[in-house]
Formats: C-alpha cells, sequence, structure tokens
C-alpha cells in the first residue's frame, strides 16, 4: 500500500492534467487535528512528599517525588478517498504526531525543536491503505488492507485514533466483508494483528484475528446485535509440542493460544432515556501461562465474563437548558488464582473502555500509564485495562444552559475495584481490591459541527490496594490533572 501511494503521487505529479482527474477520480480529502494539553502530578507514583517515616527497601521508599506533567502536543489525521474503478475505491490515512510503540510515531511536543522535511516524512505513518469492492457475488462489500475498526469506547474491540494521553493510533489488516439488508446487516473479518513476515519456522510470532457481528435494524428504539471474535496466538516452539512439565509460559509450547469473546448488546432510546446493556464471555484455550502438574502440562480454559450497563435521560427545561443526569456500571472477572493472562480473567480483544479524565486518560495503552511509576512488581495492574478484573461504577450530571447553548459543563464521580483481590501488596498478606475514585469537572464548547474545545479537571484518590502495595508508612497522595484538548474536524 505504501507502494501504491507513492506510484498514485509520483502520477498525478507527472502525466497530463486530463488523466490526473481519472487516476484521482472523485478525490475527497478530510481529516482531524487533535491538540492535546495535559498538566498533572502523581499519576505515575502518587507521591506529592515522600513520607520521612518510611523506611526498609519496600516499595514506599522508592518514591521519587518528581511525578509531573506539563506537556502540549498536537496530532494531524489526514484521509484521501477516490476512486481507483466504478465499483473500487481507495483510501489512505496518514498520522503525523501520535505516540506510538517500538517504530510507531511519536508525539509533537510544544516546545520542541522543529522538524525537518526528513524528520516529517519519518514521522508520518500510513495507518490507513485499502480498497474497497462494491457489491461482490452481488451483495457484499469488501474492503481488504490497512484499516480502522470497531466504535471509539467500545468494551471489545476499537483499532483507530485514541484521545488517551499521547494520542495514539492503531489499526489492522483485515479482509472485511459487509452485507446490509432491510432488517439486518452482517459485518466479517479476518486477517492479521502482527506477524513477523514470510518466512515462518520455530521463534516465529504471529496474531490472527477473525471476527462476525451480526446487527438488527427493525426497531428504531432498539438496537441489538451480537458478536463472535477469535484471536489466535501462534505458538513459537516446534509444532504439536506443548508445556513441558512445570512450565510456565511460552517456552517450549509449540500450540496455539485461542480466545474467543462472544456477546450480545442492545442500544435503547425513547424519549430522553438512552440505555445500553453488553454481555460478554470468554471461551478456548490459555496455552502460555499455565504450569503443568504432576499429572503432565495442562492449558488453561478461558472462562471470564463481563457485564456492562449504561443509562442517561435528557431533561430539557423551558428558559433554563438541558440535564443529562447518568450512570453506568461495568463488572469483569477476576482470576482467584491471579493469573492475569488467562483462566478466569475476562479478556477483551482490544478495549477501548477507559472512563474517567485521569484514568480513562492514563490507561495501559496511554504514552504514561497511571501507577507506573510505583515501584513492585504489578504497578501496571492498577491503570485501565477495560473490564478485565475490574468492577467500576460511575454517575454524574452534564447540563446545557439555555442562554449558552454552544457549552455544556459537567461533574462526575467513579469508582474502581478489582473483581478479585490484587496479587500484589508489600508484605505479601491479602491487599484490598480498592484501586480507587476519581471526581471530575468538565466543560465543552462546542464553536460548530466541526470545531470544539473541551476543559478537565480531575483528582484521582488511591485506593486501599495502593496502600497495601506501598506498605506501612508509605506516602500517598492523590494525582491532580488539568487538561484543555482542542479538536478540529475537515
Amino acid at each position: 500500500m505504501k507502494k501504491l501511494l507513492g506510484t498514485t503521487l509520483a502520477l498525478a505529479m507527472f502525466i497530463p492534467a486530463g488523466a490526473n482527474a481519472e487516476l484521482l477520480k472523485n478525490l475527497k480529502v478530510s481529516g482531524n487535528l487533535d491538540i492535546q494539553t495535559t498538566s498533572a502530578r502523581n499519576v505515575t507514583d502518587f507521591v506529592t512528599r515522600p513520607n520521612a517515616l518510611a523506611g526498609g527497601s519496600g516499595p514506599g521508599v522508592a518514591a521519587h517525588n518528581q511525578d509531573r506533567i506539563g506537556h502540549a502536543n498536537a496530532r494531524l489525521i489526514v484521509k484521501m478517498d477516490w476512486d481507483l474503478l466504478d465499483d473500487v475505491h481507495s483510501r489512505v490515512t496518514l498520522v503525523k504526531g501520535a505516540e506510538g510503540v517500538g517504530a510507531g510515531p511519536s508525539a509533537r511536543v510544544y516546545g520542541a525543536a522543529p522538524d525537518s522535511i526528513d524528520g516529517i516524512t519519518a514521522e508520518t505513518f500510513l495507518q490507513e491503505a485499502n480498497v474497497k469492492i462494491d457489491k461482490v457475488f452481488g451483495y457484499v462489500d469488501v474492503t481488504a488492507g490497512r484499516q480502522f475498526y470497531g466504535e471509539e469506547g467500545d468494551l471489545i474491540i476499537y483499532y483507530g485514533p485514541r484521545d488517551a494521553y499521547g494520542m495514539r493510533v492503531d489499526a489492522l489488516d483485515i479482509f472485511r466483508a459487509d452485507w446490509n439488508g432491510e432488517h439486518m446487516s452482517v459485518t466479517g473479518i479476518a486477517g492479521k494483528t502482527s506477524d513477523l513476515g514470510t518466512v515462518t519456522g520455530v521463534g516465529t510470532t504471529a496474531t490472527d484475528l477473525r471476527g462476525i457481528v451480526v446487527s438488527c435494524k427493525m426497531h428504531e428504539m432498539v438496537k441489538p446485535s451480537a458478536y463472535v471474535y477469535n484471536r489466535v496466538t501462534h505458538g513459537t516452539a516446534n509444532i504439536g509440542i506443548g508445556q513441558t512439565l512445570g512450565s510456565v509460559g511460552s517456552a517450549g509450547n509449540g500450540k496455539n493460544t485461542n480466545l474467543w469473546v462472544a456477546g450480545v448488546k442492545a442500544k435503547v432510546a425513547t424519549g430522553g432515556f438512552t440505555g445500553s446493556l453488553e454481555l460478554a464471555k470468554n471461551f478456548g484455550e490459555d496455552r502460555t501461562t499455565y504450569a503443568g502438574n504432576a499429572m503432565g502440562a495442562q492449558s488453561a480454559n478461558f472462562k471470564g465474563y463481563a457485564v456492562q450497563l449504561k443509562a442517561g435521560y435528557k431533561l430539557d427545561l423551558s428558559d433554563v437548558g438541558a440535564v443529562n443526569p447518568w450512570g453506568e456500571y461495568g463488572m469483569g472477572t477476576g482470576d482467584s488464582n491471579f493469573d492475569y493472562a488467562g483462566n478466569n480473567t475476562f479478556q477483551s480483544i482490544n478495549t477501548d473502555y477507559r472512563p474517567g479524565g485521569i484514568y480513562g486518560r492514563f490507561d495501559n495503552g496511554a504514552a504514561i500509564a497511571l501507577a507506573n511509576g510505583a515501584s513492585g512488581n504489578g504497578a501496571n495492574a492498577f491503570a485501565s485495562n477495560g473490564l478485565s478484573n475490574r468492577i467500576i461504577w460511575g454517575l454524574g450530571v452534564k447540563a446545557t444552559p439555555s442562554a449558552l447553548n454552544k457549552l455544556t459543563v459537567g461533574a462526575a464521580f467513579y469508582r474502581y475495584a478489582y473483581h478479585r483481590v490484587a496479587p500484589f501488596n508489600a508484605n505479601g498478606t491479602k491487599s484490598s481490591r480498592n484501586i480507587g475514585s476519581e471526581v471530575d469537572v468538565t466543560a465543552e464548547w462546542k464553536h460548530s459541527e466541526n470545531v470544539s474545545f473541551k476543559a478537565t479537571a480531575g483528582s484521582f484518590k488511591p485506593g486501599a490496594a495502593m496502600a497495601d502495595f506501598r506498605g506501612a508508612n508509605a506516602a500517598l497522595n492523590p494525582a491532580v490533572m488539568l487538561a484543555g484538548d482542542v479538536a478540529i474536524k475537515f
């Protein structure tokens, strides 16, 4: 697809103008400019001042009191759509300024040196490069190539631009088929999320993804759907060889791990009420984390499940404005033997469920994750990871005054806890399930349909689970944040 883009642009520059119009027939350019500013303290270690009474070598002693953030960065997304043929359409999406992993794009931070042309080229990435073919077999639209998939905030799967700290972007390489009937639609996908190339053998890692979604369109008020996804993580040892007796991890394991996620969900809208319900269940075998026992090597079965509820009501008050109270609840199972990679812990494919201003902004996929600077193994398990081993509930209210109908202000409270007791603490004893709670205040100005400004002030108070993890006499302070974001669509 990179060669396709380069060839297309080169041809557009050098062949006659009349031919250009045919080569880039019906070209449409759109995109987003997102600016993210963040001022925060104590996000990574929950420490303002180390406690002078702390002693020994426990996690509480290592708090370094240097946890402060004061950054602004920008991300530009440019989409180009055109017709290759009457029934074949192409899309290319360029992204500059998104935080990445490894060789991925890096965030453009305010105050840094200017980019050179070579630097801009090196940090501009093709996140989408695909073709769409209309009505294959007379009924099915097929999209092939690298593409975004899913809806923002989805519990199970989302690949695309995110508003977490660093504003990362991810995509996947799939074949997608869409069929739309009068009362029903079906979407199927099959592809890869990772691979090392065309040469295979011992040590080659690869992950496949397949899925199907069936949605009903018969009722205007209720929109139900059902889905099944299958993620296959290939073993890296010789084919057919399982774990050796007493082993843990992927060493010596040539059998694949199969994760299945099946679920149903429904969205309801009637009058001023909106709500949603989702139920999801894991199936399959985890062949990477379960130790063999005296009877021989074994695999764990994925058995996790999750439930998510959301509800809100919009009340229009004459000469006052609109008031919208809301609430949500989510529960995803954990594992009593503290095996986070399998067994009873609920697993998503690529979750984007990130509630809360601080908890959601600094999730496990962000440039900085909540509590990732706290010392000791397992600190990263405090950060958002969808509903894997979580119980999360929140409530709040939003209001839009009639005198300032472009302004929406809100207040929210969230509480986060483990479903199963966390497997880590300073002294090895049983720890609390309470991760913490958060209070947020927001204000959003909708300048126009395509331009918005949003400000967030939040405070996250770590719970007893962090106190247990850090140990006696360890310093523990809230994480606080002021953030301002600008979103422009064009």
